[in-house]
């Protein structure tokens, strides 16, 4: 049995599913704790808390993921992929990259991606990143050694293309992500137009006639990877009882074969404040090239290469914020994030006039 949400584990079904996992004895006590309550869209969260028979230990925590309470969310995160993506990558992936990320205790679904479980380790007492404040340099270093590791192990390899589950970012779904930014098109100009550039905006338009032609281009470019795909602030955990100098990466639901750089324009455009990427960004772009190289990447991707797919992966992503036209925050700090979530890439687009790669197309 796969639980449907985090409410149906129980005692009985931990012993039994773990009864084989090295390092968990026989659970006696289990209380939840829910997690992200209104927050979470695609998935549920909960903090197990567990107690243990005499002469037995194990963790004190788990972190329970199941799918989403939401029948709508789950159609959407089902067809696209989402549970299955995730679930495969801490079956297959996790045991066997240099990256940090939760130790997984089981990871289960059913057929096409529902009902699903993951079991993960709790990271306690790491520093997560103020979005709202914006990520430091360091922190910024931190992602880089982290994304690079995780391009660098499947870059343009028959490993990468042997993952059927991995679907390009090119794919008809998100092809048809044009015809749901059209229909919103009108909405998100009417709430934002008057705050973003103009050049900016007048660009993302143009995007939308030939975004499935776009993806397809990009993609036959080459230099394909792993890519993490959400690789914003609240995916990085830093430090805590994973290690004093340790970085969590989290989620990992949205992944893609993508290219690589686009995390990093992910993580300077949104989870970086617009005067620190100005100032920041080219060195950053400059650190990540520099560690593909050092992690055996070839020298024939050049910095001017990786520089340009960078601008392209800004427009990419400031195209794709306008689909929160219709997003309402629950408070004035949601109202902030997505303020500084939408604005902060248009902004970025229009600093480094990221729409020429259109012309390229053309």
């Amino acid at each position: 049995m796969i639980p449907e949400h985090t409410s149906d584990i129980t005692v009985d079904w931990l012993n039994e599913r773990l009864a084989d996992v090295p390092g968990i004895g026989t659970v006696v006590g289990l209380e939840r704790e829910p997690l992200g309550v209104g927050v979470g869209i695609l998935g549920e969260l909960s903090r197990l808390k567990l107690s243990y028979a005499a002469g037995h230990d194990g963790p004190s925590t788990l972190i329970a993921k199941c799918q989403s309470a939401f029948e709508e969310n789950i159609a959407f995160a089902q067809a696209m992929g989402f549970y299955v993506r995730e679930i495969n990558f801490y079956n297959q992936i996790a045991p066997d990259i240099a990256l940090r990320v939760p130790h997984c205790y089981a990871a289960d679904m059913a057929p096409g991606g529902i009902p699903f479980v993951l079991l993960l380790e709790e990271i306690v007492g790491a520093r997560m990143i103020d979005q709202l404040a914006g990520a430091s340099r360091a922190d910024c270093t931190s992602v880089v050694a982290c994304v690079s590791s995780l391009h660098s192990r499947f870059w343009e390899s028959e490993e990468l293309y042997a993952l059927d589950w991995l679907p390009p970012m090119n794919n008809d779904l998100y092809k048809g992500a044009a015809a749901i930014q059209t229909a919103l098109w009108d909405g998100f100009t009417a709430r934002w137009g008057s705050r973003l550039p103009r050049t900016a905006l007048d660009s993302i338009e143009r995007v939308t006639g030939c975004y499935g032609e776009l993806l397809d281009w990009w993609a036959d470019q080459g230099n394909a990877t792993f890519t993490h795909t959400d690789c914003r602030a609240d995916n990085y955990l830093f430090g805590g009882s994973a290690g004093t100098d340790v970085t969590t990466v989290l989620d990992f639901q949205l992944s893609t074969r993508h290219v690589g750089v686009w995390d990093i324009a992910n993580f300077m455009a949104a989870s970086v404040t617009t005067a620190n990427r100005r100032a920041w960004e080219h060195d950053v772009v400059h650190e990540y090239h520099a560690a593909l190289l050092a992690k055996g990447v070839s020298d024939e991707y050049t910095f001017e290469r990786c520089w340009r797919e960078y601008r392209y992966c800004l427009l990419q992503q400031a195209w794709a914020i306008t689909v929160a036209a219709d997003l309402e925050p629950a408070n004035e700090r949601g109202r902030a994030l997505l303020d500084a979530m939408t604005i902060r890439p248009f902004q970025a687009v229009e600093d480094l006039r990221a729409w020429e790669n259109l012309d390229e197309l053309a």
